[in-house]
């Protein structure tokens, strides 16, 4: 997903400039990656051989450069030297990286009242409401992703400042226009607040009603957007969001290239037999291309014993292996389009996958998304000859060796089955059922 960051003025321009957070250095060090191969006119190094060159991790270094795992500055050093820095850019990235660390080191103020002192910020404050975070959460996604809002904020970007400013200049120009004879704000307030608005559901986050309905006029949020941030933030049923927790390093990371598509809607239907074992999975599928020339969608599982039958959308290419970052085996296959699609085209896939275990896997059900799908539906049932005891609704802070970090107990349907709907959303996260039998 893009990071607040001001763009580029310049293929080569690292928008070292406008780093403000960690994701924003991560940033740099991936537009650091892609000069150096244009530069050698040659394909990315994987993250495999960069890894073998510094004798540092391959999770770490995914982590670094995903905006995740911020590197001690000895590391940074070697790493960026290999993708061939300035003697200028050294010192860039080393001063912002340091600036980085200072402000993680340093607590955030609360949110001032409007027109009040600036209280001191409390240690031991608690971390937001879900809602809060969630609604915070939703936003970032809807201001980083490409497209009008996006390019609005980026058009007010200047050297020096960040875009957490330009954000905060759209809704002044916004505010003033609306009420002229007002007093402006104060533009470094604004600022704060804008950062706390957009932190995610991180323990500075704060986010008024009225701070929301200033993003949502200021950016002319369409409708639909903007009713899911209201219901978000209010705590509606029936729109929830997921941005996870999942640690980078405890998600799959591959050595392939950057996303090609992103996932408009995914509906996941999870069927079990009366031995208890899943026996077929029936998925509903629609993807944009973000770039010209897209004509396969990958596919991934834990398991070779298994059939994929394309029922709309494509054909299945022949099974293979990958190898990720953290040393497991997952099983792939492409689903190759029935055309190919340019960017902003858009496909919908349907396809079943039966499973032939071995032997019993883990009783559960679960799915893992680093990049954010706009929206998730997962369902499960269970046969009439094998119902579980207990079923949680659950969240893990990764695949590899991730432990649940949240779990909502659920009731069964008459017809054995349970299901969520995340019409906002999730990114960053791994979410499912998991059950007692």
């Amino acid at each position: 997903m893009d990071s607040l960051d001001p763009g580029a003025a310049t293929q080569d321009d690292l928008g070292l400039r406008s780093v403000e957070s960690l994701e924003d250095l991560g940033d740099s060090l991936r537009r650091l990656r892609r000069r150096f191969a244009r530069r050698q006119r040659d394909a990315l190094l994987s993250y495999r051989y960069l890894a073998e060159k510094t004798g540092y991790a391959h999770g770490v270094i995914g982590g670094y450069f995903s905006g995740k795992v911020l590197p001690p500055p000895d590391k940074l050093d070697v790493l960026i030297e290999l993708l061939g820095v300035s003697p200028p850019e050294r010192r860039d990235f080393a001063r912002v990286r340091d600036a980085i660390e200072e402000r993680r080191r340093r607590p955030a103020p609360a949110v001032p009242a409007q027109g009040g002192p600036e209280p001191r910020a409390d240690p031991g404050a608690v971390r937001p409401s879900a809602e809060t975070a969630a609604a915070s959460g939703f936003l970032y996604e809807l201001l980083t992703r490409s497209g009008k809002y996006r390019a609005l904020w980026r058009a007010k970007l200047v050297s020096g400042a960040g875009a957490h400013a330009a954000i905060a200049d759209v809704i002044a120009e916004h505010l003033a226009a609306r009420a002229p004879a007002e007093p402006r704000q104060d533009p470094e307030r604004l600022r704060r607040r804008v950062t706390r608005a957009l932190a995610r559901g991180g323990p500075e986050t704060a986010l008024s009603s009225s701070v929301l309905e200033w993003f949502i006029e200021a950016f002319s949020i369409e409708r639909e957007d903007a009713d899911r941030l209201r219901f978000l933030f209010t705590g509606s049923s029936s729109i929830r969001y997921v941005r996870g927790d999942a640690e980078e390093t405890k998600l799959p990371i591959f050595d392939a290239p950057e996303a090609r598509h992103r996932t408009i809607d995914l509906r996941e239907y999870h069927f079990l037999g009366p031995d208890g074992l899943p026996a077929v999975h029936r998925t509903d599928q629609i993807v944009e291309a973000v770039v010209d020339g897209l004509d396969r969608i990958p596919y991934l599982a834990d398991t070779g014993m298994l059939t994929v039958d394309v029922q709309n959308g494509g054909i299945p290419s022949p099974l293979y292996q990958v190898r990720a970052s953290d040393g497991n085996v997952y099983h792939a296959l492409d689903i190759l389009l029935d055309r190919t699609l340019l960017r902003g085209d858009t496909a919908v896939l349907n396809y079943t996958t039966t499973f032939s275990y071995p032997e019993p896997p883990e009783t559960l059900v679960r799915r893992g998304f680093r990049r954010k799908v706009d929206s998730f539906l997962l369902l499960v049932r269970f046969h009439p000859e094998m119902v579980p005891t207990t079923v949680w609704w659950a969240e893990w802070d990764g695949v590899t060796g991730g432990r649940i970090t949240r779990r909502e107990k659920v009731e069964l349907s008459p017809e054995f089955e349970a299901h969520r709907f995340l019409q906002g959303g999730a990114a960053q996260a791994v979410v499912g059922f998991c059950w007692d039998w």
